[in-house]
C-alpha cells in the first residue's frame, strides 16, 4: 500500500530521469535570468565577505594559539598546518567570490557564506544540515490541511507538492519567523506533483535553498528531512539515500486513475528518513545542506498511515524542472512514446519492447517487437520503469534519441514524442 503524505488535519490522513543540471550545486534563479546588483549593492557584499573571511581567520589563529598555549607539545604543528590550510582555502574562496559578486544576489552569497560555515564546522553534521536548510523551510496551509514549502527565490516563490494544495483557492504560509503571510498559486502539475505558489510579503527569515544534482547521489549518504509532519513545525529527521530511481505511480494517478493521462510514473528517491503526513513539499537535504529532493510519499502497510522506513522524495532535478515550466507558464503535458515493454529477465539492463502501437512515434521511428531500448539522450535505462518515467517527464514535441540493442547490433533512433493526452480523448 502506498500513501502520498496528504496536508494533515486533526480527524483524517489521506492515503495515498529526466532532464538533469550539469551543476553539482544552483539555486533557482540559475534557472532564470537574473536582476543587475548595482555597484552599491556589490560592495556591500565584497565588504561583507572580507569581513566574514577575516573574523574566521582571527577565529582559527586564536584556536591555534589557545592550543599552544595549553599543550605545548608536538599537536601544535598539525594544528598550524591545519589552520594555514583552512586560511587558504578561505582566501581562494573570497577571491572566487569577489570576482564573481557582480553575479550574485545577496540572498545567495549569504548562502554561501552559511555553506563555507557549514563544510568547516565541528557540529554534528545533522545538526548543521538543520540550521542550514530550516531557514528555507515554510509551512504551507490550504483550505484542506497544512504541508511544507521550499524557498525557491527572492521574488517569494515557493515550491510545494500540488497534493498540499488540491484545488485551494485560498493559501496561507507560515514564515520561518512566525508570520504568516497570503499566497496565491503560480501553477500546479498533478501528473509530477509539483506546485509552484507566490508569496504575497516575505521577510528576511527566509533565505532561498540552495540546490544540489540529483544526478550525483549515491546510496547510502547522509538524507536529513525537514518539515512540520502533524503540525509539529520546523521538525528535523535523518536518514540516508536507500535507493535511486524508484518509480513511484504521481498524484494524478490517485485522483484521476491509473489508466489516465494524469497518471505518470515518476522516478523518486527512496529514504528511510522519517517522514510522515505535513512533511510533504519540504526538502530532504545531504550533508552540504544542499537540497537533493522534495519529500512526497510514504509506502505503508495494513492499516498503518505513518512511516516505517521507506518514503519517497522527488528528485531535485526534478522539481527545478517542473517548477521553471509552471513559472514560464508552459502548457503541462505528458509524452508518449507508443510501445509496451518489460525489463529483460536475463540480466540485461534496459526497456525490451513486446508492442509497438501503430503509427506512435516509436512505430514511425522505426522501432521494433524485440528491440532493447538502453539509453535515452545517452543517459543509461535499467529497466522498463525508468524508461517510463523519463518518458513521462518530458512534454509532446519534444525530441529524444533512443538507442537500442537488435540482434547484434546497437543502433540509434530520433524519435519526436506525441501527447498522451491524445491518446485518452
Amino acid at each position: 500500500m502506498e500513501e502520498d503524505l496528504e496536508p494533515f488535519t486533526e480527524d483524517e490522513t489521506n492515503e495515498s530521469e529526466p532532464h538533469s543540471f550539469e551543476q553539482n550545486e544552483q539555486t533557482f534563479p540559475d534557472l532564470l535570468p537574473g536582476p543587475v546588483i548595482s555597484d552599491q549593492k556589490s560592495m556591500r557584499k565584497i565588504g561583507l565577505l572580507f569581513l566574514v573571511a577575516g573574523l574566521f581567520i582571527v577565529l582559527l589563529t586564536g584556536a591555534v594559539i589557545f592550543s599552544w598555549v595549553i599543550s605545548r607539545d608536538d599537536s601544535e604543528v598539525s594544528s598550524v598546518n591545519l589552520a594555514s590550510s583552512q586560511i587558504v582555502a578561505v582566501q581562494e574562496l573570497m577571491e572566487a567570490l569577489v570576482n564573481n559578486s557582480s553575479e550574485l544576489t545577496e540572498s545567495e552569497v549569504a548562502a554561501i557564506i552559511a555553506e563555507m560555515t557549514l563544510s568547516n564546522s565541528e557540529v554534528e553534521p545533522v545538526v548543521a544540515v538543520a540550521d542550514a536548510v530550516s531557514r528555507s523551510v515554510v509551512i504551507v496551509r490550504s483550505e484542506t490541511g497544512q504541508g511544507s514549502g521550499i524557498a525557491l527565490d527572492d521574488e517569494g516563490r515557493v515550491v510545494t507538492n500540488a497534493h498540499v494544495l488540491e484545488d485551494s483557492e485560498t493559501l496561507q504560509v507560515l514564515l520561518p519567523s512566525g508570520r504568516m503571510v497570503e499566497a496565491r498559486v503560480i501553477g500546479s502539475d498533478i501528473r509530477r506533483d509539483v506546485a509552484v505558489i507566490e508569496l504575497a510579503d516575505v521577510d528576511n527569515s527566509l533565505t532561498p535553498a540552495r540546490f544540489g544534482s540529483s544526478q550525483n547521489l549515491r546510496v547510502g549518504q547522509l538524507a536529513v528531512a525537514v518539515g512540520s509532519p502533524f503540525e509539529l513545525n520546523q521538525t528535523v529527521t535523518a536518514g540516508i539515500v536507500s535507493a535511486i530511481g524508484r518509480v513511484e505511480p504521481s498524484y494524478g494517478c490517485e485522483i484521476a486513475g491509473t489508466m489516465s493521462a494524469e497518471c505518470a510514473g515518476v522516478a523518486m528517491i527512496q529514504t528511510d528518513a522519517p517522514i510522515n503526513p505535513g512533511n510533504s513539499g519540504g526538502p530532504l537535504a545531504d550533508r552540504n545542506g544542499h537540497v537533493i529532493g522534495m519529500n512526497t510519499s510514504i509506502r505503508t502497510e495494513g492499516f498503518l498511515s505513518a512511516n516505517v522506513g521507506v518514503g519517497f522524495a522527488i528528485p531535485s532535478d526534478t522539481v527545478l524542472l517542473v517548477a521553471q515550466r509552471l513559472i514560464s507558464g508552459e502548457p503541462i503535458g505528458t509524452a508518449f512514446l507508443g510501445i509496451l515493454g518489460e525489463t529483460p529477465t536475463d540480466g540485461r539492463a534496459g526497456a525490451l519492447i513486446i508492442e509497438v502501437q501503430e503509427s506512435s512515434p516509436a512505430h514511425k521511428a522505426g522501432l521494433e517487437v524485440g528491440d532493447l531500448i538502453v539509453r535515452v539522450d545517452r543517459r543509461p535505462i535499467l529497466n522498463m520503469q525508468a524508461l517510463r518515467a523519463d518518458i513521462q517527464l518530458r512534454l509532446p514535441g519534444d525530441e529524444v534519441t533512443l538507442e537500442y540493442i537488435r540482434g547484434e547490433k546497437i543502433s540509434e533512433a530520433v524519435v519526436r514524442l506525441a501527447s498522451l493526452d491524445d491518446e485518452y480523448q
